[in-house]
């Protein structure tokens, strides 16, 4: 799978970028302002955590989600993990 799927489906994701597993998804509010989406990362990140994935918010606006997995991490832990994150996404785009 692309690590770019889920920007095709959510208009809050600005920008993905990273290396190998360790992944910054930027969030934006406007893609043409580029406005950072702040409080909604904020939001993401908790609602990840609530459901048992952890990542971190970073960057000047902290409007990036941090994503770096363990290094035991297989596809079982990497459908979970965008599961989370796409029902968090559609959560705050709601």
């Amino acid at each position: 799978r692309s690590r770019h799927g889920l920007s095709r489906h959510h208009q809050l994701i600005g920008d993905v970028r990273g290396a190998g597993l360790f992944i910054g998804v930027e969030l934006v509010r406007n893609s043409t302002s580029l406005e950072p989406a702040t409080a909604e990362a904020s939001r993401i990140a908790n609602h990840m955590r609530d459901n048992g994935v952890l990542i971190s918010t970073d960057g000047p606006a902290d409007n990036v989600l941090k994503i770096k997995p363990p290094m035991a991490f297989g596809q079982r832990e990497a459908d979970l993990m965008l599961e989370a994150l796409a029902e968090a996404l559609k959560a705050c785009e709601a």
